[in-house]
């Protein structure tokens, strides 16, 4: 939805730069020795933008038109430049789409990378201790740095590897590290009293780092604001990143083989999702006129113009679904795109979205538009 949102911008600002080429084709030339018709510059500029506007937009053009050849010229040169501008918009925001998604696993190793972080200066921390204050070494102090499982990340090869391939080091953090570890971890009373255990065993070190996962790397504003920084949909993703991050931890067991570790799957079935994901895209793209006039008959008393940009969207890739996934069915459909209503435009779109693709859905099955497949599929009751 954010993508194809982008994409409306992006539509509209090179509509936007083929009225100013436009508009700069039919300036008068300051160099030219010869008279400049004024009236005659005017008109071809209302023309050719008269013909732009038909074909990005099909606002239709004035009886009786009839364009000059200057301003056929200038408008499908303004044109040819808007659809090149499209394809590449087009083709940019589905890759960055698909990176976003895939990124889900660089937060990963950024969530975990910051518990190794801390470990590892717990230890810079406890080293100072005993070389300048050794009487007031306790030997908690050693726990976090002797973590079995921070040092099963620390053994896992292929997560060292990918956090080298991505990257991924907080060493250029080291501030935000140091200053995040004094000011909170080391006030946490969890970890204070773990620090004040002799011995853990593996039980005790897994739940330090499950309480460190929920309580402090996913809770303390000061470093979810930094991750928000670093990523623009940080609120979109913070859920399923805590949930790979506290799956993982949870799942281990004493005795697991760091070199059996996998980056966790953020998707049962990455591909087929990617797939979807690119077919949403790509038909809400190419099917926009056909989808927009079937919002517009069933909104009589509104333009479709006047409709929020959102709402347009998300009904689009309703449509889209309902039309081209038989496997999923028209309730599913129509419950999904509701709820990303909810989360993503006005207070009364609900409402507006559950009604038009309530009446959408029974008019597609009465024209046997629909194409689905299993028990139970058409119905959206």
């Amino acid at each position: 939805m954010q993508s194809l949102f982008a994409y409306n911008q992006c539509r509209e600002a090179n509509f936007n730069l083929g009225l100013d080429e436009i508009e700069e084709t039919f300036q008068p030339d300051l160099n030219s020795m010869e008279p400049q018709d004024k009236d005659a510059l005017k008109a071809n500029r209302k023309q050719a933008k008269s013909l732009l506007a038909n074909k990005v937009q099909s606002i239709p053009l004035p009886e009786n038109f009839t364009p000059t050849k200057e301003a056929e010229k200038a408008a499908q040169a303004a044109y040819g430049n808007f659809l090149d501008n499209a394809k590449k918009d087009r083709e940019r925001l589905k890759k960055a789409m698909i990176l976003d998604a895939e990124s889900l696993n660089d937060y990963f190793i950024w969530s975990i990378g910051l518990i190794v972080a801390w470990s590892d200066l717990s230890k810079v921390e406890a080293d100072k201790k005993s070389k300048l204050s050794p009487e007031r070494l306790q030997s908690g102090d050693y726990n976090l740095s002797k973590n079995q499982v921070v040092e099963y990340f620390r053994a896992a090869s292929k997560f060292q590897v990918a956090a080298v391939k991505r990257d991924i080091d907080w060493a250029s953090d080291e501030d935000n590290v140091k200053q995040w570890y004094k000011d909170i971890v080391k006030k946490d009373e969890q970890f204070a009293e773990y620090r004040r255990t002799a011995n853990p065993d593996f039980n005790h070190d897994k739940e330090i780092i499950e309480h460190l996962i929920k309580q402090v790397l996913f809770k303390a504003e000061v470093i979810l604001s930094f991750f928000e920084e670093k990523d623009i949909r940080w609120v979109e993703n913070k859920s399923i990143i805590r949930s790979l991050v506290s799956r993982t931890v949870r799942d281990l067991e004493g005795d697991d083989d760091p070199k059996s570790f996998d980056l966790p799957d953020f998707s049962n079935n990455w591909e087929e999702d990617k797939e979807f994901f690119e077919q949403i895209f790509d038909w809400s793209i190419d099917h926009d006129k056909e989808y927009s006039d079937i919002i517009a008959s069933k909104t009589k008393n509104w333009e479709i113009d006047r409709l929020a940009v959102t709402d347009q969207i998300i009904l689009k890739m309703a449509i889209s679904e309902m039309l081209n996934f038989g496997s999923i069915p028209i309730k599913v459909t129509i419950n999904e795109y509701i709820e990303l209503s909810k989360n993503y435009s006005t207070p009364k779109s609900k409402q507006f979205i559950n009604g038009i693709l309530d009446v959408v859905s029974n008019e597609f099955k009465s024209e046997g538009r629909l194409k689905k497949t299993g028990r139970g599929l058409l119905d959206n009751k």
